[in-house]
């Protein structure tokens, strides 16, 4: 179901729930009580332009991050930044994808190597990257921003609605909406990139009533894609939106060619939009006209046309659709949900036959999802299958992370069976590995290379396989990689 590709982003997945005692939690200590400590560690890490490099804390050991500079940064003036949050932990990994954009758009990037899924200590990342970097950098108060994916994406809004301290600008959301579901009062500038097959798709077109119904800043690209970081364009549409809000709030000094390159674009989005009859399409380029330009350009003509869709019977057909697909995405998963909770809680007479009833319900899933003749059907189909299984895994995970091995490896074994991403197998082996099973975990590691894992490094970097490193069969297997 997952490309080659995909696969390199294998530790990349939602994060369960809300992240309440996370935002209740975040509370950044004075910079000027660490001032006097950090002098002497910012005169030893040396930060070269035009590089990617990982800094450790001064004020936290345990706490690391990786940094862009653009080439001409210098500390003679102010910079904007922004601060990415990785499921997995990997902070390059939104910087390799984006470090151009920095480049082109005169952005520092930082990204925490400690934040990441149930880790559970995420207010601890924010805090250290957020301190080191203010004492190191020269940074622009008023153009802050925090960016993540999935569960990143959750933690990025956490940091950005839940501490008074930062005085964020605004987020980028890649693939999930707020970091949970109570009423937001903020008016930060919220981007929100999802891939149409994204089984997040729902929550972040909620996320963009709930803005549109009290007037809060936003903007919305979906992308043909899965539950992945959105792709570099879609990444310098985000980028690009800062710096234009920026210039209309008066932070930034207005370039008129970038304004009026931002503008023709949009009413290009707009027009073609309506040719193809996609009404949501086209009110979102509509209402980008009339709500990014205000101030810098005449936006009369855009307004009529966005007030007559709103009015009209293809705007109203278009919410009614999505409405449905976004109910019928629920009511597939609510089928099958309870019956996987029941199985992970062991409580029933008959396990096997549960568990065939569950990989059953999803194999109908895939089958819409590969085969529906309604394009609709196969996207919901599938963003439903995708979000069964990512429940499976992270309730996997949660019960790894309690110790609770057998019903994780219960949850990855079941997961396993379902699909033929190389992921819960890669769990499996994780989970066999660390309730001392190195003969079994080596297998599914094999198994994972079978179905498509090809990458070593993720397999040698992974700290949870770490007591198998030094076997023989672990060894020739990660060289056997490295030689294709």
């Amino acid at each position: 179901m997952r490309s080659d590709k995909s696969t390199k982003n294998i530790r990349e997945r939602r994060c369960l729930g809300a992240l309440a005692t996370f935002a209740a939690s975040i509370c950044l200590i004075s910079l000027a009580v660490v001032s006097a400590f950090c002098q002497t560690d910012k005169a030893q890490s040396v930060l070269i332009p035009g590089q990617v490099a990982d800094v450790t804390c001064a004020s936290d050991s345990t706490q690391s991050y990786a940094i862009y500079l653009p080439t001409a940064y210098t500390p003679t003036k102010r910079w904007p930044i922004i601060y990415f949050f990785d499921p997995g932990g990997h902070g390059r990994r939104p910087l390799d994808l984006y470090k151009d954009l920095a480049e082109t758009y005169g952005f520092v990037f930082a990204a925490s190597n400690n934040s990441r899924n149930f880790s559970g200590d995420e207010s601890k990342s924010v805090n250290a990257i957020w301190q080191d970097t203010h004492i190191r950098l020269a940074l622009d108060d008023h153009r802050t921003y925090s960016s993540g994916f999935s569960g990143g994406a959750r933690v990025a809004g956490a940091m950005a609605l839940s501490c008074p301290t930062c005085q964020m600008a605004g987020v980028i959301a890649h693939g999930a909406g707020y970091p949970n579901s109570k009423a937001r009062s903020d008016n930060l500038l919220y981007f929100f990139a999802v891939g149409d097959r994204d089984f997040n798709w729902p929550e972040v077109m909620t996320a963009r009533r709930e803005r549109e119904e009290r007037g809060a800043p936003y903007r919305v690209r979906v992308f043909s894609g899965t539950h992945q970081w959105a792709p570099h364009d879609v990444m310098e549409d985000a980028v690009q939106w800062l710096v234009l809000k920026a210039m209309q709030a008066g932070t930034l000094a207005p370039d008129a060619a970038f304004i009026d390159r931002k503008f023709q674009q949009a009413q290009t989005e707009a027009d073609d939009a309506e040719k193809r009859n996609d009404a949501i399409a086209e009110f979102n380029a509509y209402r980008s006209l009339v709500s990014d330009f205000a101030g810098l350009r005449d936006v009369s003509r855009p307004a009529s046309k966005l007030t007559a869709l709103k009015e009209s019977a293809a705007w109203k057909t278009a919410l009614k659709s999505e409405r449905e697909q976004i109910a019928e995405q629920l009511s597939m998963e609510k089928s099958i949900s309870p019956k996987l909770r029941d199985y992970l809680g062991g409580a029933v007479p008959d396990m096997n036959a549960l568990r065939i009833d569950i990989l059953q319900a999803m194999g109908g899933l895939k089958d819409q999802a590969t085969h529906s003749k309604n394009d609709a059907k196969r996207l919901i189909a599938s963003r439903a299958f995708d979000g069964i299984l990512v429940e499976g895994i992270e309730s996997g995970q949660q019960e790894f992370e309690a110790r609770q091995f057998e019903t994780a490896e219960l949850c990855f074994q079941l997961m396993s069976e379902a699909t033929a991403d190389p992921w819960p197998v890669l769990l499996l082996a994780e989970t066999h590995a660390a309730n001392g099973n190195k003969k079994l975990a080596i297998k599914d590691l094999h198994e994972a290379v079978r179905r498509g894992l090809k990458d070593a490094d993720v397999i040698e970097s992974d700290g949870k396989l770490e007591s198998l490193k030094t076997d023989p069969e672990f060894q020739k297997l990660i060289a056997e990689l490295r030689s294709k």
